[in-house]
């Protein structure tokens, strides 16, 4: 009987490209992709797949999964994004899943959570979620949750069951406060917050041990930021803030700030001197105070779009400046001449206007592949071939995990950017892999790179991933400088090719 399940099931996984031919038995099988197949059922005998581990059924037509799914006991981590569900599937409760993503669905009823006590990293994002109190098991492992654009107004009974999430994303929900009791979620260190209606932060909020906070697009009109000692990043854009001050005692180690669009009339000067990156832009903001010099590790200031017409001459004492945003301010002749002091390279008034960041279309797939034989020219592992380029590039293209950005000047592309998303096991969640950085010669030093890398890190954001990573010939210096003095540290890993 076992003989003729397993060769049922075989010849189904065949029909999906599923199979590898190495594979002899069942139990051969420890990973299984699925995905984008317009599944709408699974067969029962999937139950023999007894040392099954991953199992990615994401792009489907699935409403409900087979009673048998209960006897994959070795299933770890399961992927149901972008399917028809309505509901957790009840049998999950009978797994001992670690890694569970089911965004993208229908879904309202989570209530089959309780018996989930193994999972340690959660997507729901993308659904139809009203209420997440008492949901969650009391003795639970989560360390990664992700609810966002959900419809969720309250959490004062959940947050105290999360003692060991480290991850949190509300982002577009309906909250209102954050209630005090989040105080007890101490292993805390990403908080993304976005598109809500808060309007105050409880005091027992600054208690938290928080690297990364973003609170853009809320209601907050007064807040007065202290302590959060360990934060490195803080987001308040599109906040119409009255009143907003900085405590000395804040985020000593702090290295992003960025309060764009929040109706700020002064430039706040944060307390730690790590500061990476600041930005300001859109306010109504006059004057650049002459301590900005303190920031000798500041890399990226953006202004832009306020009311500034003179820059203090300390901005040119800025060693580690790498890019300045000035342009929409009444700058005065005299604070052009401190910007050409400091380097003019590095100011968007001196970048090429007209440049467009755009995701791809299909009909600049070609171009995409002409301009990967500038790259191929440099980086001596591999070899110029157009049609290989063109078949890679589409086919990214085509893929739902991948990314492809383009700069483009008078509709032709002069510069892009790809990136593909993959599963850490270090991060215990997805990671982007950036690929095929290359700016043509003639539009290099005026921002396109720049712009490109910037464009990808926001959609590594929006996707939750937790690290972005790449790889960059070991002789190409100019590579290797532009990636470190954009936030790139160099790993102690080599790469290693085994061609097929």
């Amino acid at each position: 009987m076992y003989n003729y399940e397993w060769d049922r099931l075989r010849t189904w996984l065949e029909q999906y490209g599923a199979m590898q031919g190495d594979i002899e038995s069942a139990q051969d099988i420890v990973r299984l992709d699925l995905s984008g197949h317009s599944l709408k059922s699974i067969p029962e005998n999937i139950a023999i797949l007894s040392n099954l581990i991953v199992l990615n059924l994401s792009n489907n037509k699935l409403e409900s999964l087979p009673k048998s799914f209960a006897k994959l006991s070795n299933l770890s981590n399961l992927d149901l994004r972008r399917n028809r569900f309505q509901e957790l599937p009840s049998v999950l409760g009978a797994l001992s899943l670690k890694s569970l993503n089911i965004s993208s669905n229908q879904i309202s009823d989570i209530a089959i959570l309780k018996e989930c006590d193994a999972l340690r990293v959660l997507d729901l994002s993308n659904n139809l979620i009203k209420e997440i109190n008492l949901v969650l098991p009391h003795a639970n492992n989560m360390r990664s949750l992700n609810l966002s654009n959900n419809f969720l107004r309250e959490m004062s009974d959940f947050f105290p069951s999360l003692i060991h999430l480290q991850r949190l994303n509300l982002n577009t929900n309906l909250i209102m406060k954050i209630p005090s009791c989040i105080s007890k979620m101490r292993s805390l260190k990403e908080l993304e917050i976005s598109d809500n209606h808060l309007e105050t932060l409880a005091d027992s909020f600054f208690e938290l041990d928080l690297e990364s906070l973003n609170l853009t697009a809320n209601r907050l009109k007064i807040l007065h930021l202290k302590s959060l000692h360990s934060l490195e990043s803080i987001t308040l854009d599109e906040n119409s803030f009255e009143q907003l001050t900085l405590k000395e005692n804040f985020a000593p180690h702090l290295k992003e700030f960025s309060c764009e669009s929040c109706s700020l009339k002064k430039f706040l000067l944060p307390p730690s001197v790590h500061v990476e990156n600041i930005c300001f832009s859109s306010n109504e903001i006059s004057e650049i105070p002459r301590e900005i010099e303190k920031y000798a590790q500041l890399k990226q200031l953006d202004i832009e779009g306020n009311q500034i017409a003179e820059l203090p001459d300390t901005l040119a004492n800025l060693p580690s400046l790498e890019t300045l945003y000035v342009k929409g301010n009444p700058l005065s002749e005299e604070a052009k001449k401190i910007i050409m002091i400091l380097d003019p390279e590095i100011c968007d008034l001196n970048m090429k206007t007209g440049i467009s960041i755009e995701q791809a279309k299909e009909e600049d797939l070609s171009q995409m592949a002409e301009l990967l034989s500038v790259l191929f020219a440099i980086e001596t592992d591999f070899m110029i071939d157009y049609k290989k380029q063109y078949a890679g590039i589409k086919r990214l293209f085509e893929h739902e995990s991948s990314d492809l950005l383009v700069a483009k000047y008078e509709n032709k592309v002069v510069g892009m950017l790809t990136m593909q998303r993959l599963i850490s096991s270090a991060e215990g969640d997805y990671v982007g892999q950036i690929e095929d950085l290359v700016v043509y010669e003639q539009y290099r030093k005026m921002g396109v790179g720049s712009r490109l890398i910037n464009k990808m890190r926001n959609l590594a954001h929006e996707h939750g991933y937790k690290r972005i990573q790449l790889a960059a010939d070991v002789n190409n210096q100019n590579a290797q400088q532009f990636y470190n003095r954009r936030g790139f540290n160099k790993t102690h890993l080599s790469i290693y090719h085994y061609f097929i």
